[in-house]
This record gives structure tokens, C-alpha cells and sequence, in this order.
């Protein structure tokens, strides 16, 4: 599976460097865009209007939060907030800093920051809050945290953003206003690309020494060989298939709760009744890393690395419940689930397999403000609840962009 920040983490801070700023966005807009590693031929941005009226209020902040269901996302982003005249600041996972030095370095200069997603990341959080305090950059943030390859779906938010959203509004008071910016991207093949899709699924089919059957529906071949890929890689890790479970949710819920429960007992982590198989794995990842950037403890587990890779296991594979493309088996929601197993086998990423565009919604912005009592401190169920609207704003977003959607991706396969 795609590896991700399991790396010893360093906070990379941003160097703002307003010529190569300039560069990099006629870069991205005119090369970028439209190469190989993404195939972008169109971006339509709706509610351009709505956010140029508070755009020009006194004072005000943002923060931007895109879904993440591409690898494209950082590049259609920087161009939207080109077209909302707005120069953006990215919080970005630290893996990306730290396999590339000219990335790192470039990516510092357009003004983006490193995270630790997994650990409790202060000088993350703290850089996050000063940006947005200092009003200068707008901030970026996928509250979803990684690509999963869901376009359609939204992934459960991360609360990080609300947090320092509700924060930093408390901080500055009524007369500063700080708005969250929820964006709906929602991208869609405008060719014909189910040859290529096919051959890439026959491609992994012969890796479990196989093949398609053409006389079979494309769904029923897609979720086979998805759970021969999610058997080879439980048996990596110790782990089976639960047997006689007819039902593919209920297979990879059972398939990751014994994996879940025995990392909870691993690192000593009480269960709430009220968390979910994806909060008990965020809860896992979280305290797995704070293990593993703390000498002391890193010493009493000596195979965080381990528990960290089996986490990362256990989070991929439930990203695959919830009957994605059975219940829509579009071309794009094929596709975007092939992708998805090919990255995961490889181990790296893989540039689209065809020609797309982007419906990006900029949403109705959210005025903090409402969230606030400037006598009380931020309460853990106001970020929830927040968290809660950003991801319902995003994902309602996307439900209206694909009403309008009428390209080759939105057809049955």
C-alpha cells in the first residue's frame, strides 16, 4: 500500500517568496494542470460571487478546506484561489516534504507548511494559527487529511481545522472576522477511458494469477479482485478473511476490527461506545506517532513502526466499505476505484488514465463568529458540530456539481 509520513518527522516551515509565487502559479496554470500527472483540461468554479462579497470586508480571514479525493487537489486549488484573488498558504502531510528536496523547497516558497497527521503537531498548529491571525494568506487545509479516492464521497473530517478556526476567531475578537471557505471539488473524465481502466484492472487480475471474465459486470470483477487484494494483504500482516460473509461491508468491517483491537491493546487505548471503527483507528495513528517522536516512549515500543504500518492498513481497507461504486458504478466511481487498488499494490501513485475537468463549488462562506462567545472558551462540542458543517457544506457541494454533470464520467460503465 501507498506508503505515508511514517518517516522521523521535522517541521518545515514556510518561506513565502513572492516572486516564486508568481512562477509557480503561471506554472501550474498553463504546464501543470494540463500534463500527464494530471489532465486537466477545464476548471468551472461556481460561487466566485458569493465569496467576492465578503472577500472585500475589512480585516477578514480565511480558511479554505477542500475535499482530498484526488493527488491533483493542491494544484486545482492554488488555481482556484488564483481566480478568488487570493494567495493561499497550504498545510501539507510532511511525506510530501521530505521525499523531494527541490519539492520541499519550492513548496516552502509558495508558502506551505509540514504536518505530522498522525501525532499532536504544535508547531504544526502554531504556525496554522499565526498565518490565519496575520490575515496575509488565506489558509488551506483537507480536513480529510489523505486521498482516498472517493470523489463522490466525502472521508470523515479531522477536527484540526475547526479547532484552529474557532481558536484563532476567539482570539481576535468580533471585530476581525475569520471565515471558513468550505470547496467542493468534483472531478469527471470528459472521455471515453473504460478500455484503459479495464486493461488496468486485468493488469492487477494477473497478479493474483487470474483474469477477467468479459461475461461478468464490471462491478462484480471490480469487487472480486478488491477482495483478493485485501486478502494478500491481511496475509502480509498476519491476518485472514473472516469466512462466510456474503456481504462485502460487513467483510471488511470483520476483517479490520480484530487488527483494530489488537493495536488498542497494544498501546494501553480505551474504547468509547460511541466511536466508530475510523475514530478507534484515528485514535490509534494519533498515539502511535506521539509514541514514536518520544524517545522515552519509543523505547518501551521498539516496533512502533510496525503498529504505525498496521494502522495504515487497517484505515486503507475500511476506506473501501460503503459500497462506493455498487451503488453508482459510474465510470468515474470505477475508475477512481481501480486507481485506488493499483496504488495500493504499487505502492506509489499513478497519473489519471484519461482526460478530466474539475466542477469546483466555492460554498457559502461560514462566519465563525456565530461559533464564538468571547466569555467562554471554545467547547469540544462547538468543534464538533463545526466540523460537522464543513463536511456536510462539502459534501452537499459535490451532490450539486454532479446534477450538472454531464460528461463521459457520469455515464454507467
Amino acid at each position: 500500500m501507498l506508503e505515508f509520513s511514517d518517516l522521523p518527522y521535522q517541521f518545515i516551515p514556510p518561506k513565502p517568496n513572492n516572486f516564486i509565487i508568481a512562477l509557480g502559479r503561471i506554472v501550474n496554470r498553463f504546464i501543470g494542470l494540463t500534463s500527464r500527472n494530471h489532465q486537466l483540461k477545464g476548471i468551472n468554479v461556481d460561487g466566485l460571487t458569493e465569496f467576492q462579497k465578503i472577500a472585500k470586508e475589512k480585516d477578514a480571514r480565511f480558511i479554505i478546506l477542500p475535499n482530498h479525493p484526488t493527488h491533483s487537489d493542491p494544484q486545482v486549488i492554488n488555481e482556484v484561489c488564483r481566480r478568488m484573488e487570493k494567495t493561499p498558504s497550504f498545510m501539507a502531510a510532511y511525506d510530501v516534504f521530505a521525499r523531494n528536496k527541490f519539492a520541499s523547497w519550492f513548496m516552502q516558497r509558495i508558502g506551505a507548511f509540514s504536518v505530522d497527521r498522525e501525532g499532536s503537531d504544535r508547531k504544526a498548529m502554531k504556525c496554522a494559527a499565526q498565518i490565519l491571525e496575520e490575515g496575509q494568506y488565506p489558509l488551506v487545509i483537507f480536513p480529510e487529511g489523505n486521498v482516498y479516492f472517493c470523489n463522490d464521497r466525502v472521508t470523515p473530517f479531522a477536527e484540526g481545522a475547526a479547532y484552529i478556526g474557532l481558536r484563532t476567531q476567539h482570539k481576535l475578537g468580533v471585530n476581525t472576522p475569520v471565515y471558513a471557505v468550505p470547496i467542493s471539488l468534483k472531478y469527471t473524465f470528459i472521455e471515453d477511458v473504460r478500455e484503459s481502466v479495464i486493461s488496468n484492472l486485468d493488469e492487477i487480475a494477473k497478479k493474483f494469477s487470474t483474469s477477467l471474465s468479459s461475461e461478468k459486470p464490471i462491478i462484480e470483477e471490480v469487487t472480486r479482485i478488491s477482495i483478493l487484494t485485501l486478502s494478500e494483504f491481511l496475509q502480509k500482516h498476519n491476518y485472514s478473511l473472516p469466512d462466510n460473509n456474503t456481504n462485502v461491508d460487513n467483510l471488511i468491517n470483520n476483517a479490520v476490527e480484530p487488527i483494530i483491537i489488537k493495536l488498542e491493546k497494544e498501546i494501553g487505548i480505551t474504547v468509547k461506545k460511541e466511536q466508530n471503527l475510523v475514530s478507534r483507528i484515528r485514535t490509534i495513528r494519533s498515539k502511535v506517532h506521539s509514541i514514536r517522536i518520544d524517545l522515552e516512549k519509543q523505547k518501551e515500543h521498539s516496533h512502533a513502526a510496525d503498529l504505525a504500518d498496521e494502522a495504515m492498513l487497517a484505515l486503507r481497507i475500511l476506506g473501501y466499505s460503503g459500497g462506493y461504486a455498487t451503488d453508482n458504478p459510474s465510470l468515474d466511481r470505477i475508475a477512481e476505484t481501480v486507481a485506488r487498488l493499483r496504488e495500493d499494490i504499487h505502492s506509489k501513485g499513478a497519473p489519471p488514465v484519461g482526460k478530466r475537468k474539475v466542477l469546483a463549488k466555492i460554498c457559502s462562506p461560514i462566519d465563525l463568529r456565530q461559533y464564538v462567545n468571547p466569555n467562554e472558551k471554545v467547547s469540544k462540542d462547538t468543534i464538533i458540530k463545526l466540523t460537522e458543517e464543513f463536511e456536510k457544506s462539502v459534501q452537499d457541494g459535490i451532490n450539486e456539481s454532479n446534477t450538472k454533470n454531464d460528461s463521459h464520467g457520469s455515464k454507467v460503465f
